[in-house]
């Protein structure tokens, strides 16, 4: 399973403030942080950046950069902003950026999927057009949706992420988006030659609940998902036990080699 640190996130008080004064240390020092508990991809999420989301992002990605070489995965819905991130990763000789993302919403393949075609880069789709929709089917015709307009654009499903989309379990209907998730990963295989790759949000199934209980439905509801070919997801990598829990499920995938240390909280 891949790894997707989601922490540099705009709307994280420090990191935020940070972003906005061009302060390097905070962010670089999280980064830093991050690379230490095995992150496998920096996701650098600017939110709407409306404001000189351009500049901005450049700078974080400078920023970042000087610190590791960890691709990096550009979430902004400013698709200048996006761009500019690409760009950026370029000129500094970094690994492609992963994009995220696109949907079925117009502006979105109109402005952000382009991008992608255009640089090569792996980008991430999510099953959505002006709803969330609760049926796993809606959602795999949505993906097929998303697939095919990559497809044409010559992105191959080697390089698209599949997200169904996770919502928070104590929202109405929560717990149907959680099966739905699940049922959506186990359909995938059979619509798509080669398979795309999936990721998610994860820390969304518990965003609402009391802090002490986070932890333990992020870890359960992961495992769940990587035993129904989840091949990714944006995780907060700083979460001792969730880390833990990623090592094991790579071990017991055969996807690394096991030590007695991936037992233990670090």
């Amino acid at each position: 399973m891949l790894v997707i640190a989601e922490n540099i996130n705009v709307m994280t008080t420090r990191i935020g403030n940070a972003m906005r004064e061009r302060e390097k240390q905070p962010i670089q020092d999280l980064a830093r942080r991050l690379v230490e508990a095995g992150a496998d991809v920096i996701d650098i999420n600017l939110g709407p950046a409306r404001k000189d989301g351009d500049k901005m992002m450049e700078f974080v990605v400078e920023t970042v950069a000087e610190v590791t070489k960890l691709p990096f995965c550009l979430d902004t819905t400013n698709h200048v902003a996006m761009e500019a991130g690409i760009v950026k990763c370029d000129e500094l000789g970094l690994p492609k950026p992963i994009v995220n993302s696109f949907s079925c919403q117009p502006d979105k393949m109109e402005n952000i999927l382009p991008l992608a075609a255009k640089y090569g880069c792996e980008i991430i789709g999510l099953t959505m057009g002006a709803a969330i929709p609760i049926d796993a089917n809606e959602r795999v015709a949505l993906a097929y949706e998303l697939v095919m307009a990559a497809n044409e654009q010559g992105i191959p499903n080697e390089k698209i992420y599949v997200d169904p989309i996770i919502l928070p379990v104590g929202v109405d209907v929560g717990q149907q988006h959680a099966v739905a998730v699940q049922d959506v990963l186990k359909m995938l295989p059979e619509m798509f030659d080669p398979m795309v790759k999936t990721t998610c949000g994860l820390s969304n199934i518990s965003n609402g609940a009391p802090d002490e209980l986070r932890p333990a439905i992020n870890n359960v509801f992961v495992a769940m998902l990587a035993t129904v070919g989840m091949s990714s997801a944006i995780v907060d990598v700083l979460d001792k036990e969730m880390m833990r829990t990623v090592r094991l499920i790579k071990a017991l995938t055969n996807q690394s080699l096991y030590s007695v240390s991936d037992a233990e909280l670090k």
